[in-house]
């Protein structure tokens, strides 16, 4: 073997001692990054996902068309709640296990409502909200239909109201400036009956039989 022959050997055997000696640094670098903890001052993304020890994804940060959404799943990745922006409104969203929306909180025309809903069907079935001229809690039965109300009305007062299963209101609570009244409407929504506080401080009971009676 010549001279040349040995300075390549020796030459070659250089690199690798190098490459050997630069990989072992990297890996001490990494195995110290690992074990203290470092602090970022800013991450940019469209999407971040975490992952549990199985790898299955339990939350998520999400960019959208028109806004962003946070999202919780649970062990089974069903998503349980979540966070959502648009355009227009945000909202708060939270799901039973097995991922049927039961619960919302969000923004509407009038100001915020929180909307709950059932089990079975994900059917709405409490409604508290701003309403035009106050604010209100809404009932529905299982059809979605509204069977009662609490309501603020304009004069300060306030006012339950419970419907029959055609939504039409038939009785009415009322609190206002004078005193309070119960209203009991027929199926045509006619006042047939009335328990009021009149203006002079008295009470008056009026009923309806072709034409009003007061006892």
């Amino acid at each position: 073997m010549n001279f040349k022959h040995k300075l390549g050997y020796m030459f070659i055997g250089c690199l690798f001692t190098i490459a050997g000696y630069i990989l072992a640094s990297l890996g001490g670098i990494t195995t110290h990054a690992q074990k203290d903890e470092q602090v970022l001052d800013k991450i940019v993304c469209r999407e971040l996902q975490v992952v549990n020890k199985a790898g299955k994804e339990v939350a998520s940060i999400l960019a959208t068309e028109d806004g962003g959404i946070i999202a919780v799943n649970n062990a089974a990745e069903k998503k349980v709640a979540s966070i959502s922006g648009t355009e227009d409104d945000g909202g708060i969203f939270v799901s039973n296990a097995v991922g049927k929306g039961v619960a919302r909180i969000g923004a509407t025309e009038y100001g915020g409502v929180i909307r709950i809903y059932n089990n079975a069907a994900e059917k709405k079935v409490v409604t508290l909200g701003a309403i035009e001229d106050g604010e209100g809690i809404f009932v529905n039965n299982a059809a979605e239909k509204e069977v009662a109300r609490i309501l603020a009305i304009e004069s300060g007062g306030g006012g339950i109201g419970v419907s029959n299963a055609a939504e039409k209101m038939v009785t009415f609570i009322l609190g206002s400036d004078i005193g309070g009244s119960i209203v009991v409407k027929n199926a045509a929504e006619k006042e047939v009956a009335a328990i009021i506080a009149t203006e002079d401080g008295n009470g008056s009971i009026r009923t309806y039989k072709g034409g009003w009676r007061t006892h």
